[in-house]
């Protein structure tokens, strides 16, 4: 009986070529957007997530001196800003923890060559841990070490765009001057870049300092000095942060000049505001299959009209109402079903593609195809089919036969 009845519908609409193949676009065009969008929102977002899951993710804590709103007379008696004593007293002990850093990014700096080039990149003064808690990977020579780091050895590492700018060669063994600071460069990174991320510098264009060095010929390397942790479970953020707030409101005489900024709460915010984006992109993709579903009941309201007699012929041979109500109802479905197929298929390729060329630009981008979304803008699409199409069913089943044979 199905079968059958999809035959019909298919002679029908072939009958009426032009007409079913706009009608099917309009369907095509609802399905298209809701995957194509879709797909590259969720890309954007795994993207991101993969970046900071590269650092820790959810199980990060930043530790950001701020100024003081309580007791802020009393903060004249010690140094303001985090320091390397604060990182060693505060989260030295803490077996929650699978790493901490005590850095300080500098904004951008005019950095001068010791061939003569010049060129405006990001300055940060970190301690050796900086490398392993980033995952900073060096391409070319070496990190520096924490010897080197409290010895205030005058070494850097520099990114690649960086050395390509500043020197025509290998950057190894070169100098540069940044303002009072000057040091030797003792590695490259390499490309490090991760999407949608900063920590206030860029992944790629940089130069990283020890701390101590920074620090003595640089008053803000210890002003904005701050230090980033990482807890071995997003559960174990809590307790570390309410360990590490006492010990650092204890060293700074309970003067509240630090904030602590907690990923895991960050990130949970985050998938919040993408569901909500994402649903939004769906239902603006959705509004296009009603337009497809207003076309599938205008094709066939007027089909109803052209086929008068038809139906009243199958009437007179012994065709019940539902089976001329079944058999408009399967030229809707097969309208929108084939439109929404012919449309999901369509994003999936667009967006296949798409992921494709980003990742030129782009090579941390992950492509992802969101199945979810296809199955429902192929749902969407015969459900649009069917409500829009028992009207035009409805009618045809209850014309009557004999005035429809004299039509």
């Amino acid at each position: 009986m199905i079968g059958v009845l999809l035959w019909v519908a298919l002679r029908s609409l072939r009958q009426h070529a032009v007409r079913s193949t706009l009608t099917l676009v309009s369907i095509g065009i609802g399905c298209f957007g809701i995957v194509s969008m879709t797909s590259l929102a969720e890309s954007g977002f795994a993207s991101l997530e993969k970046s900071i899951e590269e650092m820790g993710g959810a199980r990060l804590l930043m530790f950001v001196p701020k100024r003081p709103e309580r007791a802020e007379t009393r903060a004249q008696s010690y140094d303001l800003g985090l320091t390397r004593v604060d990182r060693d007293r505060a989260l030295g002990d803490i077996a929650e923890l699978d790493g901490a850093s005590l850095l300080a990014t500098l904004g951008r700096h005019e950095v001068v060559s010791d061939e003569g080039l010049d060129a405006s990149t990001d300055l940060v003064a970190a301690d050796a841990a900086f490398f392993s808690l980033f995952r900073m990977r060096v391409a070319e020579g070496r990190a520096f070490d924490e010897t080197e780091n409290l010895g205030r050895a005058a070494v850097c590492v520099v990114g690649h765009r960086t050395a390509q700018r500043l020197w025509r060669g290998s950057a190894l063994g070169h100098w540069l001057t940044a303002g009072s600071l000057r040091c030797r460069v003792i590695g490259v990174f390499a490309d490090n870049d991760r999407f949608g991320l900063r920590f206030g510098f860029e992944w790629t264009d940089l130069v990283v300092v020890p701390h101590e060095s920074g620090a003595e010929l640089l008053p803000e390397a210890r002003s904005a000095a701050m230090i980033l942790a990482k807890t071995r479970h997003p559960d174990e953020n809590e307790h570390v942060k309410r360990v590490v707030n006492a010990r650092l409101g204890e060293r700074h005489h309970g003067i509240d000049d630090f904030t602590i900024y907690d990923f895991s709460s960050v990130m949970a915010r985050f998938d919040a505001l993408f569901a909500i984006l994402e649903a939004i992109v769906a239902l603006v993709a959705a509004v296009s299959l009603v337009i497809g579903g207003v076309g599938v009941m205008n094709m066939l309201l007027v089909s109803v009209t052209e086929r008068v007699r038809e139906i009243g012929v199958r009437k007179a041979l012994g065709a019940r109402p539902a089976d001329i109500a079944a058999q408009f109802a399967a030229e809707a479905l097969t309208l929108s079903g084939v439109g929404g197929v012919a449309g999901a298929a369509a994003g999936i390729g667009v967006a296949a593609g798409s992921a494709l060329l980003i990742q030129r630009a782009l090579p941390g981008w992950v492509p992802v195809i969101s199945w979810a979304s296809v199955g429902l803008a192929v749902a969407s699409a015969l459900g649009i089919g069917a409500v829009f199409g028992w009207a035009p069913a409805r009618r045809a089943a209850r014309l009557d036969p004999v005035k429809a044979i004299r039509s």
